[in-house]
């Protein structure tokens, strides 16, 4: 198949959506389809360019948004992507993001009548109070995010989600759309203790002032309000209370660094949190390897792919219970979970007590995370655009037997078309006034009256095939 994926960011920025991007692209390309992605440029740029070979990546033209900064938006429509479409033969288009270049996937679509399928990754419920920096929360509620989802997702052909929980909400949302569930794969090798050396570890530990005797609790992604990073430093003086020698690293930047510094400084534990700052996504999982566990308080995930890395990277993880990881985390196996965070200090003295149990929480997330595997998802969104395709052919050849029921009125379906030179009533008016003027005049009317038969002569044939059509089902 020739693959379109439609998305709003892509490398070089990091976040989770790109990842899964990627990380579908190479899976499927590896199955022996041709898969191309189609984002927005990261500066002005006049024209649609080619920047990536594998996959091969287009950008198209944008501008900076006023609702949501730094990101970048485009118009709904481009009539150069159809154009790029139509020449690269696209089977199928696979848009990422509900925004500007959702739009132009939905419009492309319809334009070249493609099947597309979507792909949720956010509950944009829960991202509101980023729209114009928060100043339009009265506006944009959440109440207003679940209709434009509804809206949105009730147009393409069918949808994936990366969970249960987030299929659940879309049905609660009215979607009626097909819905797959599919997590999002993982090509776990990069984050494997064995790529890394021993020097290049303790290099990037000498870098953060991170001592040998020390246990590091890693939290890695994008530093937002949303995350409840906050949380996790409010318990940082208990945990120190239980085990002095604990650390937590905060790997990442985003909206709510600042705040975060000011309040490691206002309880005194500044010295127990290291800022480090975002991280190159081709050094990301060295990074992995400077912690013991890694934590995450964040209720707003639809899955969280730092989960699949963390536990790929072989370290235990501490999250919250949340119907997103259900299907991912057995408490007291592969995870330690709890509802309140005043848990967590306690379940940080349980997995760090002894080297025993952190290595069997290791093992045992190593273990999960391989069934999660690129090949594993790569094979279920192919079906996910096989039966999207197969849905496409359907629909359009109902709609094909049904061209001319919408609009026909019973009282016309007994409409005998009698052709114009015989239909005497039809000039009868203007032969009274042919008599009188040039000849040529009556040949015009005449031609202008054949125009007219034709048209409806075809009218009632499209009508009569879709009654064929209806009889043969029945």
């Amino acid at each position: 198949m020739n693959i379109a994926i439609i998305t709003d960011t892509y490398f070089p920025d990091i976040n989770g959506v790109a990842s899964s991007i990627y990380t579908l692209a190479v899976a499927l390309r590896k199955r022996g389809h041709r898969v191309y992605v189609f984002v927005t440029s990261e500066n002005y740029s006049p024209v649609v360019r080619r920047v990536g070979k594998n996959p091969p990546v287009f950008r198209i033209p944008s501008f900076p948004t006023i609702f949501v900064r730094p990101y970048r938006t485009t118009m709904p429509y481009s009539f150069r992507l159809v154009q790029i479409l139509k020449r690269l033969k696209i089977d199928i288009i696979h848009t990422q993001t509900e925004f500007s270049m959702g739009l132009i996937g939905l419009s492309s679509s319809m334009t070249l009548h493609l099947p597309i399928v979507h792909t949720y990754h956010t509950m944009l419920e829960d991202y509101t109070h980023y729209i114009l920096g928060g100043k339009v929360t009265k506006i944009i509620t959440p109440n207003s995010a679940r209709w434009f989802s509804k809206t949105f997702c009730n147009v393409p052909t069918g949808l994936i989600v990366p969970t249960e929980k987030v299929k659940n909400a879309l049905r609660g949302y009215g979607v009626t759309k097909p819905i797959y569930v599919i997590p999002t794969g993982i090509d776990v090798s990069p984050f494997n203790r064995s790529n890394f050396k021993e020097e290049e570890i303790a290099e990037l530990k000498k870098k953060f002032g991170i001592r040998d005797d020390e246990k590091i609790l890693l939290s890695l992604g994008r530093v937002a309000y949303e995350k409840s990073i906050d949380k996790i430093i409010d318990q940082l003086p208990a945990i120190r209370n239980k085990l002095p020698n604990v650390r937590v690293l905060i790997v990442g930047d985003g909206p709510a660094l600042n705040d975060l510094k000011a309040q490691a400084e206002k309880l005194g534990v500044s010295d127990k949190v290291i800022f480090a700052g975002a991280a190159p996504y081709a050094e990301i999982g060295k990074y992995y390897q400077l912690g013991n566990a890694f934590i995450s308080c964040s209720t707003s995930e639809t899955q969280g792919l730092t989960y699949y890395e963390a536990m790929a990277a072989g370290l235990p993880v501490i999250a919250r219970k949340d119907d997103a990881v259900n299907e991912l985390f057995k408490d007291g196996e592969n995870a330690r979970l709890f509802r309140d965070e005043k848990e967590i200090p306690d379940i940080v003295s349980d997995i760090f007590r002894d080297s025993a149990t952190s290595e069997r929480y290791s093992a045992n997330a190593e273990k999960t995370v391989g069934s999660f595997s690129a090949e594993t998802f790569a094979g279920r969104v192919e079906e996910a655009y096989m039966n999207a395709i197969s849905r496409h052919v359907r629909e359009k050849a109902i709609r094909r037997a049904n061209v001319g029921k919408l609009h026909m009125s019973p009282k016309y379906k007994k409409v005998k078309m009698v052709p114009p030179e015989e239909d005497r009533h039809f000039l009868k008016k203007e032969e009274e006034e042919i008599k009188k003027t040039d000849p040529g005049v009556k040949g015009a009317i005449v031609s202008t009256s054949r125009k007219a038969y034709r048209t409806a002569n075809r009218y009632a044939q499209l009508i009569r095939v879709g009654k064929k059509v209806g009889k043969k089902k029945q």
